[in-house]
């Protein structure tokens, strides 16, 4: 009975100590307004000592991203926090990058200032061609830029998510698209 005990008491610090860390993280999930909730956790790298990143998902296919430093909120390049993934059918349709209250924020050191990219497959049929090559080598290939067979078309939204002007449309390559749709960098 003793045994019994000891193994019921142990079960629950277990649980609340989960739960209360998973408490932790909702005071930044909180920040979000445009981040859909319920959520659950996708991946977490944060270590003992309250180091790494940590990502959630929901069921409108959003990723929300963001790094702690000592338990507390990183900001990253020209002040981003948090990161949202916004996937529809398997596929990245735009990333938003958010300061620590959960606004919109650009930077000067991106390409065009944004602070929201979003993504248009124009020629989904060449570019599961290319994604094949790049899965299959689990994304460590070399490849041409295709930006000039204009499969990616990417526009551009500043922090007041107003379309930042562009001369002509803007292309990226299958490469880069597939980078950003596993994530692979940080503000």
């Amino acid at each position: 009975m003793k045994s019994f005990f000891f193994l019921f008491a142990g079960l629950f610090l277990c649980v609340s100590s989960f739960a209360q860390s998973a408490g932790n993280y909702q005071v930044y999930i909180d920040r979000i307004k445009q981040f859909s909730k319920p959520v659950r956790v996708l991946r977490n790298d944060v270590d003992a000592q309250g180091n790494g990143s940590i990502e959630f998902t929901n069921q409108k296919n959003q990723i929300l991203r963001f790094r702690l430093s000592d338990n507390k909120l990183q900001k990253g390049v020209c002040s981003i926090a948090f990161e949202i993934y916004y996937y529809e059918n398997n596929y990245l349709r735009k990333i938003e990058s958010l300061d620590s209250n959960g606004n919109l924020i650009g930077c000067k050191l991106k390409l065009k200032e944004e602070a929201v990219i979003e993504f248009t497959i124009e020629k989904p049929a060449l570019y599961l061609k290319k994604k094949k090559l790049i899965d299959d080598a689990e994304g460590n290939i070399e490849m041409k830029d295709d930006s000039k067979e204009k499969i990616i078309r990417v526009r551009y939204f500043d922090a007041a998510n107003r379309p930042i002007m562009q001369l002509q449309p803007d292309y990226i390559s299958s490469k880069s698209y597939w980078d950003y749709t596993i994530r692979m960098s940080w503000p």
